[in-house]
């Protein structure tokens, strides 16, 4: 790794315990992800992994060498308090005084998103540039080929846009092509995106990019990676960073993709972390779209447009706004997943919630029953009742009917 030092304020600024342990754990090891991993099976709260590392660099070793056994010699955990690494960390806390969009954000950070820290090998510390109130926000990650056709490029735009205006992230990895279509796309309607590089944070890749990287953090999205300053971008970086783009997101959406192909790395992994996975179809004679083909065969939902995108995601979306609490009001709630057709012809969301909890005082209800009492689609009633239950209003019982709980059944 280069030596990033000269190019910032000689004195570097001082970073927080816990910021300050795990990034010189990051910067110690190149399997910081997997060492983490390791710990966290005996020690699985985040703060807990920090409070290790910091105990051991203020010279109490004992609790970080046992979580580490097997894994790591003391020789090797030396390397934490080793001078080269000290100039590391005081090069990374050089580059986060710099500007103020600088953020350096450890595992146990209050700004690290839940969603990837909960996942397997979740990157210890992500340097971020932008605004981190990106990271608050429901998130749909949207991949696929470098050399996607131009029909592709226009659809992933529009549909980028589409979500984006609904209030959702749109992720993805700063690539030409779909990637880049996705990030346009959001920033076309004035959302936010966050771009996932597989560089130091320093570079932009593809160098044509650095306009558009701009832009997306001028705009409020981020730009974030777990590579350190001056590092060398190898071929496997690329792969590897996809499970942070798909960690983030409550689903991955595949616009184009042959096979064999490196975007399906993202759907991969966001099948092993339990996300959602979509893919759009295409041609089926043209080799670009048979990694498409070949996840929708496997059961991803198929995506035409922004709809078949929020009935995937209506559940995740829903849990992920409750979650962050970005949302105090069902009608609130019912704007952000575009339930309605417009405020003059639909009621509001509190009105049906009242219809609802009203059809279920006269008797159990399936959901086709219930179809009688709005004019809602199947998903969108679907939505409603989720709602209900994360409320303890509802109760859904084994015969596929819904029930008042004891303390809303009543006439009131």
């Amino acid at each position: 790794m280069e030596d990033t030092s000269s190019n910032y304020s000689s004195t570097p600024a001082p970073l927080s315990a816990s910021t300050s342990a795990w990034l010189t754990f990051a910067l110690a090891f190149d399997a910081s992800a997997r060492h983490c991993q390791h710990i966290r099976q005996t020690q699985p709260n985040a703060s807990g992994i920090g409070k290790l590392i910091t105990d051991y660099l203020a010279g109490h070793p004992k609790t970080l060498i046992e979580a580490l056994r097997g894994k790591l010699e003391e020789s090797q955990l030396a390397e934490l308090v080793s001078d080269r690494v000290r100039q590391k960390v005081n090069a990374a806390s050089r580059w986060a005084a710099a500007d103020p969009s600088h953020h350096l954000i450890g595992l146990d950070h209050p700004a690290y998103p839940v969603q990837l820290q909960e996942t397997v090998n979740a990157p210890v510390l992500l340097y971020a540039k932008g605004d981190l109130h990106a990271l608050t926000q429901p998130a749909l990650a949207i991949v696929g080929s470098r050399k996607a056709s131009k029909l592709s490029i226009d659809h992933t735009y529009q549909l980028a846009a589409n979500m984006a205006a609904r209030g959702v992230t749109i992720v993805s990895g700063l690539a030409r092509g779909i990637d880049a279509a996705a990030h346009e796309g959001a920033l076309s309607v004035g959302g936010h995106t966050i771009a996932v590089a597989a560089t130091a944070p320093e570079l932009v890749y593809p160098r044509q990019h650095q306009a558009l990287e701009q832009r997306i953090i001028s705009n409020g999205g981020l730009v974030i990676t777990e590579y350190p300053l001056g590092s060398k971008t190898l071929r496997w970086y690329f792969p590897r960073r996809n499970r942070i783009i798909s960690g983030l997101s409550l689903g991955v959406l595949v616009a184009e993709a042959a096979l064999p192909s490196g975007t399906l790395t993202t759907a991969n992994h966001a099948i092993e972390q339990g996300r959602e996975v979509m893919a759009i179809p295409g041609n089926v004679i043209n080799a670009q779209f048979r990694g498409c083909h070949s996840l929708i065969k496997q059961g991803a939902t198929l995506v035409e447009d922004e709809h078949d995108i929020l009935d995937a995601l209506a559940w995740p979306l829903l849990r992920s706004i409750r979650d962050q609490e970005l949302t105090s009001t069902a009608d609130e709630v019912q704007t952000t997943l575009d339930l309605t057709l417009s405020a003059e012809n639909t009621p509001t969301g509190n009105s049906i919630e009242t219809q609802i909890l009203n059809a279920l005082r006269e008797a159990p209800a399936t959901i086709d029953e219930l179809m009688t009492h709005s004019q809602l689609t199947i998903a969108e009633l679907g939505t409603y009742l989720g709602m209900l239950e994360i409320d303890g209003k509802i109760i859904a019982s084994g015969n596929g009917r819904y029930n008042l709980t004891r303390s809303h059944n009543s006439t009131a």
